[in-house]
This record gives C-alpha cells, sequence and structure tokens, in this order.
C-alpha cells in the first residue's frame, strides 16, 4: 500500500502542474496540424516510406500511423522526457526531496512511484495523440478498408484495431526512454539536463544506426524498436517480441542505476 499511496502522491502533483497540460495539448495540437494540412491543402501526402501512405486520405486508420513515424526522431524523446526528466530533479530544485524523504514511506517506495507517475503520463500522452488523430482522421475522411503492406485487405474496425495496437507496441521504446530521463533527473537533479540527455540518447542511437556495415545488429539497436509496430500491418522484419525484450532492457538498466543513487543519497545534501 505504500508504494500505491505514494504514486497517488505523484499523479495529484503532475495534475496540478503546467507542464503536464502543456504536452497534453502540445499532443493534440500536433495530431491536428496534420489532419488540417491534409484535409485543406490539395494533393497533400505523406511521404512514401510511411506504412500505407498512399491511402492517407482515403481512410481515417493510416494518419494515426503517420504521427507515430514522424514522432520517432525527436518528438518521442521530447515528450517521454517532459515530464520523466523532470519529476526527480524537480524535488532538488524546489527543495522539498528532504521534506517527502522524511514521510513515512521508504525511499524505493517514492522513487518506483515516480517513475509509475512518468509512465502513466507517457500513457496519457499516447491517448490523446491516438483519439485526437482518429477522431480528426474520422470527421475528415471516414472510415474505410485499407490494404496492408503484404496486400491483405481488412475492414476499417479492424484496421482501426491495428491502429490502437500499434499505439500500445510504441509504449515499449517509449518506456526506455522514460526509464533513460528518470535516470538523468536522478543523477543530474536538473530537469534541462535530463530532457537535453534523453534527447541526445536517442539521436546517438539514430547516428549510430545509419553508419555503414552495422546491418546485421540493426535490427537489435534501439531505434529498430520504434518500428516494431509495423510488423502488424505486415512489414517483413519487425518484431514485437524483440522490441519488448530490448526495450526491457534499455529502461531497466537505467531505472536500476536511478535507483541506487536515489536510496543511497545524502539526505542532508539532497
Amino acid at each position: 500500500m505504500t508504494l500505491l499511496r505514494a504514486y497517488g502522491w505523484e499523479t495529484r502533483k503532475l495534475a496540478r502542474q503546467k507542464r503536464t497540460w502543456s504536452g497534453l495539448a502540445t499532443a493534440v495540437l500536433y495530431a491536428l496540424a496534420f489532419v488540417l494540412t491534409l484535409s485543406l491543402k490539395k494533393n497533400a501526402g505523406l511521404p512514401p516510406d510511411i506504412p500505407l501512405a498512399k491511402q492517407v486520405t482515403h481512410t481515417a486508420v493510416v494518419l494515426p500511423l503517420a504521427l507515430l513515424a514522424f514522432a520517432t526522431f525527436f518528438g518521442a524523446p521530447v515528450i517521454s522526457s517532459l515530464v520523466a526528466g523532470d519529476i526527480v530533479s524537480s524535488e532538488d530544485a524546489n527543495n522539498t526531496l528532504k521534506m517527502i524523504l522524511t514521510r513515512s514511506t521508504t525511499r524505493t517506495a517514492i522513487y518506483w512511484a515516480k517513475v509509475l507517475a512518468a509512465a502513466t503520463y507517457g500513457i496519457a500522452l499516447m491517448t490523446a495523440l491516438f483519439a485526437t488523430s482518429t477522431i480528426g482522421s474520422l470527421i475528415a475522411w471516414g472510415l474505410h478498408g485499407a490494404t496492408l503492406l503484404n496486400g491483405r485487405h481488412v475492414s476499417g474496425g479492424h484496421a482501426l484495431g491495428l491502429d490502437a495496437l500499434a499505439y500500445v507496441t510504441y509504449l515499449l521504446p517509449l518506456a526506455a526512454l522514460i526509464g533513460v530521463a528518470v535516470f538523468l533527473s536522478t543523477v543530474t537533479r536538473n530537469s534541462a539536463a535530463a530532457i537535453v540527455g534523453t534527447v541526445i540518447f536517442s539521436l546517438a542511437f539514430q547516428g549510430v544506426a545509419v553508419l555503414p556495415g552495422i546491418k546485421q545488429a540493426k535490427d537489435w539497436l534501439f531505434p529498430k524498436q520504434f518500428e516494431a509496430w509495423e510488423s502488424l500491418f505486415g512489414h517483413a522484419g519487425d518484431s514485437i517480441a524483440r522490441a519488448a525484450l530490448i526495450c526491457a532492457v534499455y529502461a531497466l538498466v537505467p531505472l536500476v542505476a536511478g535507483w541506487i543513487v536515489f536510496v543511497r543519497r545524502d539526505v542532508a545534501g539532497a
């Protein structure tokens, strides 16, 4: 019950912060911008390397997928670290860490409650993105069947269900970025450093992924896991199971390291 009580504290604190609602508003505006641009601009389209790109104005199920593809390079690190990168370091900035450590709960419970709160916010962001893009697309283009990458035709309802699963799958690499952001927030005690550090972490891996000579290892690198959802739509070579394994490692290693730092932190110097 100690962990659940601490989790309740953390989620209530997030709900009172402007940063929390600003992030959600940004996700909504991001989705609406795509819907309005594609529906109002004549001959508008998407880059051909995005799954089902040619069908974007034919059915509502394509645009939510395009938002995932575009968010991978910069949006995902930013939205994941917006709260996660601040959730521990803000206690240092506001001089409240010593106060919360004197509560009748353990440091371990406080740390993992913060992790769960950051993860909850990540889920809320993706839910807002999916709901806004889906509703906007339904209004603009309606719900129709789609042809998957393997040539199989599915109904609109079935494709929309695949969209939902795609967003759930996208939470796997997002969880890894949240883990990195929480770790950096704990170690640096600086929100800006944690946010920038998470972005650099993601961009560095993307740079490594395009280097020549690592084709065989590319499937196991972090950036590839953002594409795991494409296997739901018939894309060969992507694996959700592999993404779950790799992202679990990328998430747990920094989270455990951050926990070790947090529980050993000197309260007097916190």
